[in-house]
């Protein structure tokens, strides 16, 4: 019973209402008139039709109602509804058929205070058993509000693994109503792939309807076609020991694993790095040592070349890998610019006055992170000047769905071109991590990039997917 009951509403219920089913008339009067005191007392000028909390019936009135008293308690359950037996010691209605039907007994003569100790006794069973109840739905009122707001998807199946209740944040997320879910099995809800809850559905049937209490890892599919991922926490709930039940709760681990995963590709990007930077820096930092021995001893302006040479590559090899390691495939705000601005620029800042570049229906604005995609194109820029020639012509022009950068070199070996993307991956001195670079803004960018031979023997890389404005 709630805290919040009045004193007046509590001491109603211990005193309660008393039917009185006395045959003779007068002596009804009498014991009516001696409760009415303590008591409500309830007079059947309609039968049995009428509410009470306790009935005082004689053997007469026990017989010719039985039938309704025994139907207005069952109606009662789960609560106690008490019936006290008028009889005498002589009377023939002391037989087990009537105990059934009645509480407890009471023998005429009997004083007014054993009377009143037994009505209370019997009122005080009744208001408890009421109070009982009444938490019992008040609780059962907070589980469903519970169940039916909690944020994440909640499923309660039955013994055989079919589904008896789900809450609004199941429907929400799976796209289904309630009507289109009761009744089937969790693994055939069209929002779950086909194998993504096997193993709940093998611990289900394998271990005695009792599945693995570690959580179970599962996809599945948002009403706007999302796959997402997901960990369902299972409890077997034996409210009836022959009607075992299993409560399921979904937990959204999407942006968990997505962060998870971007962790560990910093990893990786991390020991790439740090494996590169010790192995490819030895090279020049040798050749810069030895040469600077050559220098300091000759004074040869051509053992000063070479270390300033090493040192650059050196410095690039550095600039590249921390490139690498900021993230290329992360992107800042998009910017509406000209196409042409940010192709002239890299250029002005990479090539050296040997070389041309050929511009072909470049015009139109781009939408991109100008810092990144004039990234590609000083790489780009500098790959055709490292492997050609100082005096390289690079040609870039407008294709139909994209943009293509084509040397004047002698190209890329066919089998090769499926490697120079890989980070590490040289065939000269380089670092081999300027075209994993660009691979990883254009695709950052929603965009493809491929090589193949150019129409005159060179290069050709293609970057499509771009939407020129």
């Amino acid at each position: 019973m709630s805290e919040n009951r009045t004193a007046q509403e509590t001491e109603s219920v211990s005193k309660g209402s008393v039917l009185l089913l006395i045959d003779h008339r007068r002596n009804r009067r009498l014991l009516a008139d001696w409760l009415t005191s303590e008591y409500e007392v309830v007079l059947p000028e309609n039968g049995l039709n009428v509410s009470f909390d306790l009935c005082i019936v004689d053997e007469a009135s026990f017989s010719r109602h039985r039938d309704g008293l025994e139907r207005k308690k069952q109606a009662a359950l789960p609560t106690f509804l008490p019936y006290l037996l008028v009889t005498s010691t002589t009377s023939p209605a002391r037989t087990p058929e009537v105990w059934q039907g009645v509480d407890e007994a009471i023998t005429t003569p009997i004083e007014k205070a054993v009377l009143q100790a037994r009505l209370d006794g019997l009122l005080e069973r009744r208001r408890l058993s009421v109070e009982i109840e009444r938490e019992k739905e008040q609780s059962e009122e907070r589980f469903r509000t519970l169940f039916q707001t909690a944020p994440d998807p909640v499923f309660v199946l039955d013994a055989d693994g079919r589904i008896e209740a789900v809450n609004d944040a199941f429907c929400r997320v799976s796209g289904l109503t309630r009507s289109t879910v009761l009744g089937e099995r969790l693994e055939s809800i069209d929002a779950f792939p086909n194998d993504s809850l096997d193993r709940l559905a093998a611990d289900m049937r394998g271990q005695g309807r009792n599945p693995d209490p570690s959580p179970y890892s599962v996809t599945y599919m948002t009403p706007d076609g999302e796959t997402r991922y997901a960990e369902i926490n299972t409890t077997l709930m034996r409210f009836d020991e022959e009607i075992p039940e299993i409560i399921g709760i979904i937990r959204d681990v999407t942006e968990h694993k997505r962060r998870k995963q971007e962790l560990q590709r910093q990893n990786e990007r991390l020991d790439e790095f740090a494996s590169m930077l010790a192995h490819e820096l030895r090279n020049p930092l040798g050749i810069a040592q030895g040469y600077l021995r050559v220098a300091e001893m000759e004074d040869s302006e051509d053992a000063f070349d070479e270390v300033r040479g090493a040192l650059d590559r050196m410095e690039r090899m550095i600039n590249e890998m921390l490139d690498l390691a900021r993230k290329p495939d992360a992107l800042n705000d998009k910017e509406i610019t000209k196409f042409y601005d940010i192709v002239e620029n890299a250029w002005s800042r990479i090539a050296p006055p040997e070389a041309t570049l050929v511009l072909e229906n470049v015009e139109g604005e781009i939408s991109a992170d100008i810092d990144r995609l004039s990234q590609v194109f000083e790489n780009l820029f500098r790959n055709a000047i490292e492997h050609v020639s100082r005096d390289v012509t690079v040609h870039v022009k407008r294709i139909s769905n994209g943009v293509c950068i084509v040397d004047d070199g002698s190209g890329i070996d066919p089998d090769e071109r499926d490697l120079v993307f890989k980070s590490g991956y040289t065939t000269d001195n380089g670092t081999g991590l300027g075209l994993s670079i660009v691979q990883q803004i254009v695709e950052a960018h929603g965009w493809e990039i491929e090589v193949y031979e150019g129409g005159t023997g060179g290069s050709r890389f293609e970057i499509t997917g771009i939407d020129f404005e």
